[in-house]
């Protein structure tokens, strides 16, 4: 498995379109099926997705808490185990606002029964540094493949 972004993208997973009603005017880049996501990176994520067999990708489909609503950037699932991973890819690193709302983020996920991958949960988080991102993605996508 090796994640090198290319144009020629061929669909090997099964997918559902993405139905969350927000962030629909900042969605700009479209993935090999036709799904438009918000970031050149959840672009780049969502396509070497898309490239597995025995998968099945969702782009921010509803995970529904005691409180809200959120809509995590992948929702997987490994077609041959039955196990489903939540990704959240914090790209922008160089956002403080936004890098400042991130703790509250993952208490709620763990509030609402999601812990990370590390502890033996299902939670992914990925965050952008330009010179580890390629090899960062594929470590997570061969773990997601190779769940079981």
């Amino acid at each position: 498995m090796s994640f090198k972004p290319t144009s020629e993208i061929i669909v090997k997973a099964d997918y559902t379109l993405s139905s969350n009603p927000n962030n629909k005017r900042l969605k700009q880049h479209m993935a090999a099926n036709g799904e438009m996501l918000v970031s050149k990176q959840e672009l780049q994520i969502y396509n070497f997705l898309l490239e597995q067999l025995g998968l099945h990708v969702e782009y921010e489909a509803a995970f529904s808490g005691a409180d809200k609503t959120l809509y995590p950037d992948f929702t997987i699932l490994n077609v041959h185990t039955k196990a489903i991973y939540i990704w959240e890819h914090l790209g922008m690193t160089n956002s403080e606002k936004y890098l400042d709302q991130i703790p509250d983020k993952l208490v709620w996920y763990e509030r609402n029964g999601l812990e990370p991958v590390e502890k033996g949960g299902s939670l992914i988080l990925t965050f952008y540094n330009e010179r580890t991102f390629y090899k960062d993605v594929e470590k997570v996508v061969q773990r997601i493949v190779d769940a079981g």
